[in-house]
């Protein structure tokens, strides 16, 4: 048996690693199903808080993925959201190489609705990529994409946590103010990334980094 987290988390094992944390397959004992369980690496009062406003989006929408529930134990936290079986865009290029511009384009597709939700509620993703844009396993039918990961997301209107040459993102996906000193969140931020997205997803090849 795994650790059993606030007594009803057992964590099973480990499905990745996501900004500020662990993603952990775990069965939840009170629903009696399996769940995705972000555990929060470290214990810091602005790592902290960028927690708690990531288990706060609770935007629905079919392509966001968003948590359903959250726990605390001692000086840990985590919370849960559905488990997504069908990898990731990332794995999908790793596996298959280039998508084919059918594909690409429903996938660019699905993202940007997902986008244009999270923006009418005021939110900024700031880590778009591959890696985080996960796929249900549709079999034969028409790819299902859900933005995921909103650790490093914020909103338009609150705090910035960092300040200084702290720059927050993926290189590679990054637009360039992105790495300006004082640089506040915008949704176009966003679409610059997508447009990264589209790039490695028709070419296969990861944006170099610090291209603009």
């Amino acid at each position: 048996m795994g650790e059993v987290f606030a007594g009803r988390y057992e964590l099973v094992d480990p499905l990745g690693e996501g900004g500020g944390g662990v993603v952990w397959r775990a069965w939840d004992r009170r629903e009696r199903q399996y769940v995705a369980a972000k555990v929060l690496r470290q214990v810091d009062a602005a790592t902290l808080v960028r927690f708690v406003r990531e288990q706060a989006v609770r935007i629905e929408h079919p392509h966001v993925l968003t948590p359903r529930g959250w726990a605390g134990e001692d000086d840990r936290v985590l919370f849960t959201m559905p488990i997504v079986r069908g990898g990731s865009v990332a794995t999908l290029i790793g596996d298959f190489g280039p998508l084919p511009p059918r594909l690409t384009a429903v996938l660019l597709d699905q993202t940007l609705a997902a986008l244009e939700q999270i923006h009418d509620h005021g939110v900024v993703h700031r880590d778009v990529k591959p890696g985080n844009l996960l796929l249900d396993a549709t079999g034969r039918d028409l790819p299902h994409l859900r933005l995921s990961d909103f650790g490093i997301a914020a909103a338009i209107d609150q705090p910035r946590l960092t300040h200084g040459p702290v720059t927050l993102g993926t290189e590679g996906y990054l637009a360039p103010e992105c790495r300006q000193p004082g640089w506040d969140p915008d949704p176009r931020a966003d679409l610059y990334a997508v447009g990264m997205c589209a790039v490695e997803m028709l070419t296969g090849a990861r944006p170099a980094e610090g291209v603009p």
